[in-house]
């Protein structure tokens, strides 16, 4: 289904709208637990907590509004579809195909869990990183406090910034050069979907790595690995978007994150 939304630029803008207001639910979610590294730094030690949550927030409200703009510039033109830009910007949104979708996005989110579970223990005798020292209780309970984040940023904010952002502008790129070499195709070919969904998903992966340096230092290995196992995600979640919706990946990318969390809570137990 593609919006006749290029045409009206009010329609544009009210889809635009709501996909931004749904971004924002993560982007406060992550400013959020950033609020007391934000209190730490000089001159903001007596600053009220609205200050320091738009302080924390600036950053990805800016990158947010960009991914937004330029999704809603390219996607509906190229026939990649989001449910909720459709809804607000006056369009017919099939929520049924979203329901039906619903079962794939949980079993893709599980199951690319599964097998980034698998290759990061094959990483393991490669990539050495310092042994928790917290106790099951602190363990489990920064797990209980990372699920907005997880849930909110990772599975909403996140595919907004990636696959709405980032691959669907670049596959109306890639459609736009090959029409300018020739190419009659009124939407673009597997191959310039795969190579945006592939491009937004080595993006993704890329995207861990500040965090992951501020934790650990960086070695070709853990930045291959982190690159590597995250950009899989990313590949699954941007067939999604392209096979289904932007929504059926932002249920697949929360699944993920489920999994991931049940797992690490269950082995804390455990072990």
């Amino acid at each position: 289904m593609t919006s006749n939304a290029s045409g009206r630029p009010w329609r544009t803008a009210r889809g635009g709208v709501a996909l931004f207001a749904l971004g924002m639910v993560g982007v406060l979610a992550a400013a959020a637990g950033a609020v007391p590294a934000v209190r730490a730094l000089p001159g903001f030690e007596g600053a009220s907590y609205p200050l320091l949550l738009a302080v924390a927030a600036a950053n990805s409200v800016l990158l947010l509004g960009v991914a937004v703009a330029l999704g809603a510039a390219a996607a509906p033109r190229i026939g990649l579809r989001s449910h909720v830009y459709a809804w607000a910007a006056g369009d017919d949104p099939d929520w049924r195909a979203f329901r039906e979708s619903l079962g794939r996005a949980v079993v893709v989110g599980v199951g690319a869990f599964a097998l980034v579970s698998l290759l990061d223990a094959a990483f393991a005798p490669f990539v050495s990183l310092p042994a928790p020292t917290s106790t099951d209780a602190e363990s489990l309970g920064a797990l209980a406090a990372s699920l907005p984040l997880r849930l909110l940023y990772g599975g909403i904010t996140e595919e907004l910034l990636l696959r709405w952002g980032v691959m669907a502008p670049l596959a109306w790129l890639f459609w736009r050069l090959g029409r300018a070499f020739g190419s009659a195709r009124a939407s673009p070919s597997a191959l310039a979907m795969w190579g945006a969904i592939a491009a937004s998903a080595v993006a993704f992966g890329a995207g861990h790595l500040p965090a992951l340096a501020a934790a650990y230092p960086l070695t070709a290995a853990l930045v291959a690995r982190t690159v590597l196992l995250n950009a899989l995600v990313g590949v699954a979640l941007g067939w999604l978007f392209w096979r289904d919706s932007l929504e059926t990946a932002m249920v697949a990318h929360a699944s993920f994150h489920v999994a991931l969390v049940a797992v690490s809570a269950l082995l804390v137990v455990a072990t």
